[in-house]
């Protein structure tokens, strides 16, 4: 099969050399590549290739990071400890240390032995710094995507205008070009992993970036507080803050970690769902309250979730913009109950030294839900994340088909507000990646170049033109 299909690619590339070979062979040359692809496809061995995408894309980065860490707690409480959390313990220890020494600690009063029995630096401190740097990090990862939204043809115009000026005399042409070819390829490859067609305003507006930032900042701010509330509501508990080195039993933060995303999911919900009620209809609030206070408290929630909503298209950095009391009752709070909730279960029911709530996982849990936040709002599809429920979401916001309400989609099913048309655009992005890397084989064993067109991402517009502001209430 290989050796007919080098055959005509070898003739091809020989008439290539000749003034004869026109636009007609060129495009000979892209019909054999495709047919070869579509041979690929059917390989078993390029479907295994795929097959670690898919289960990346399905599964998602955070589930997968837990999944590692779930193996590794199994292999050390089954062979030994690796010691990567004794190490973290010594070392967030220190420099819990060095700070009481420091004037500023003195002066504060943060050097007192009398704070030591509230272990505030582990329980406060420590979960502030990871979820905080986060959030930031996966902020401005995501951010990169941002970079490529100008369009090449308005650069192109900048591009030639660079290269008559005086400082572009003193360049070498062939390195504006290769950086325009690489910023043009990057843009088609952005667009098209974009899932929403249009751009979030603070992109374009600087002011708005800045707004957004310092929102975000204040509710990092106020998370803090909410952290410390935790941690103080576990000091009233059994919870154990001061021997945490030994490591959970194996079972029990899987266990735990499917009650708290539910518990998060219900708690989440709710107030979501109630919050996105269009006006002047009756919803779940006036089945058990008086009109008037239901009234009162859809239109609460619905006003205070209006400021994350500003903007129909999503933005990694903008997952907790927001006012102060959403970020409290809606990203925080449904957070919290979980290992509080089980912590306090797991005393009265006398298994607290099993089943209650370890710091190891209290750390994960937070990380793993600032990350889960921040990825649910990049607006772009990648081979770890698909934050395509929540575009969804985002996109249709306070009209009558608004849907996507909860985390992890327990309740949307029971509600039927789950929608199928993020999934659907899942597949056919995976079926444009799938037949982008049948290609690129199919070149390989022609030897035969592909087309500009078959070299970039462009065949799947991913963009779906039927999501449109007509059906939006602002």
């Amino acid at each position: 099969m290989n050796n007919t299909a080098h055959v005509p690619g070898s003739s091809l590339r020989q008439r290539a050399k000749s003034p004869s070979h026109d636009r007609s062979a060129t495009e000979f040359d892209s019909r054999i590549n495709e047919r070869i692809a579509d041979k690929i496809q059917q390989e078993i061995w390029f479907r295994i290739l795929r097959l670690p995408s898919r289960i990346t894309h399905s599964v998602r980065i955070v589930p997968l990071t837990l999944i590692v860490l779930w193996i590794f707690l199994v292999l050390s409480n089954t062979y030994g400890p690796f010691g990567y959390w004794e190490s973290f313990i010594r070392m967030s220890t220190g420099y819990r240390q060095r700070f009481t020494n420091t004037q500023l600690a003195r002066q504060t009063g943060l050097d007192s032995p009398g704070l030591d029995s509230y272990s505030l630096w582990r329980g406060v401190v420590v979960i502030s710094i990871v979820t905080t740097l986060t959030y930031v990090s996966i902020s401005l990862l995501a951010l990169r995507h941002e970079l490529f939204h100008w369009k090449p043809e308005l650069l192109a115009r900048y591009l030639d205008q660079a290269k008559v000026s005086f400082p572009g005399r003193y360049l070498p042409s062939v390195w504006l070009d290769r950086a325009f070819n690489l910023y043009e390829h990057k843009h088609a490859e952005n667009t098209f992993n974009k899932i929403q067609n249009r751009g979030h305003r603070a992109v374009e507006d600087h002011r708005a970036f800045l707004k957004i930032v310092i929102c975000v900042a204040g509710n990092i701010l106020v998370s803090y507080f909410v952290v410390f509330a935790m941690w103080m509501t576990l000091l009233h508990t059994k919870f154990e803050s001061h021997n945490i080195v030994k490591l959970p039993r194996s079972m029990v933060p899987p266990v735990q970690a499917v009650i708290w995303y539910l518990i998060n999911d219900t708690f989440y919900f709710f107030p979501h769902f109630i919050a996105h009620t269009p006006r002047g209809r009756k919803g779940m609030l006036h089945k058990v309250l008086p009109n008037k206070i239901a009234e009162q408290l859809q239109e609460f929630f619905r006003n205070i979730h209006k400021t994350h909503h500003k903007s129909k298209a999503n933005l990694a950095i903008a997952a907790w913009y927001c006012s102060p009391t959403e970020q409290i009752l809606f990203n925080l709070f449904p957070a919290m109950i979980g290992p509080i909730g089980t912590q306090v279960l797991a005393d009265a029911m006398g298994y607290s030294d099993t089943w209650g709530t370890h710091i190891i996982a209290l750390y994960i849990w937070c990380i793993a839900g600032t990350a889960s936040s921040v990825l649910a709002h990049t607006g772009y599809r990648s081979r770890w994340n698909d934050p395509g429920l929540h575009d969804e979401h985002h996109e249709y916001a306070f009209g009558q088909d608004a849907v996507n309400f909860g985390t992890a989609g327990v309740w949307d099913l029971i509600f039927g507000t789950r929608s199928m048309k993020s999934a659907n655009g899942a597949v056919a992005w995976h079926a444009q990646r799938d037949r982008q890397a049948a290609l690129v084989a199919a070149s390989k064993r022609s030897g035969i170049p592909l087309t500009k067109q078959q070299t970039l991402i462009i065949q799947q517009p991913l963009s779906d033109p039927d999501w449109a502001d007509s059906r939006i209430e602002d």
